[in-house]
């Protein structure tokens, strides 16, 4: 009878305890889960960093919206190849506005008068935002693609905005008080 109490007590203190092996071993999971997650982070905002670097070159962004260029594609060039926009611009806003969706990033287009692309947006996308766009720091960029060629600030949101020159371009990394990168634009210098 001594033994049966014994065990049972002895078994309460692991279950409560998580046991001498236990907890260590569960802890030491959690670590190797975060760090593997934090290096799959950093690899995806490094892999988007040089592909919108490189994109900019060109006068455009990556991805769904390759080959529609700031100053030469149109406005309809743009509806042929992704559709109407969700949101079209208007006095308040002078983007037409392309939402993610199942993994697609998102977009914005503001046009010249003559109807020609002026400015690109890149939102990134909703769904594991956190390996996309979500993942991009100021400390990313420097490490990927030097220092920017101005900083400047945002006056209505305060948030922090990265210049690159790339050639006839600039790409802007917005950045927002988390220190993560909110959109990106691309215009003309």
């Amino acid at each position: 009878m001594l033994k049966k109490k014994t065990l049972i007590t002895g078994l309460s203190a692991v279950m409560l305890t998580g046991g001498a092996f236990g907890a260590e071993a569960f802890s030491d999971t959690q670590s190797v889960h975060a760090a593997a997650a934090s290096k799959s982070e950093n690899q995806s905002a490094k892999k988007l960093v040089n592909s919108l670097y490189q994109s900019a070159f060109n006068g455009e962004m990556p991805q769904n919206v390759k080959g529609l260029k700031i100053n030469e594609s149109t406005r309809q060039d743009v509806y042929d190849k992704i559709g109407e926009p969700e949101q079209k611009a208007d006095s308040r806003n002078p983007f037409d506005l392309y939402s993610w969706n199942m993994g697609n990033p998102g977009y914005g287009f503001s046009y010249h008068k003559n109807g020609k692309i002026s400015e690109i947006r890149y939102f990134g996308t909703g769904v594991e935002r956190r390996l996309n766009l979500g993942s991009v720091t100021p400390d990313i960029l420097s490490k990927q693609i030097g220092s920017a060629d101005k900083i400047l600030t945002v006056p209505k949101t305060g948030e922090t905005d990265y210049v690159y020159h790339t050639g006839q371009y600039e790409l802007h990394f917005v950045i927002g008080s988390d220190q993560k990168a909110d959109h990106v634009n691309l215009k003309a210098r």
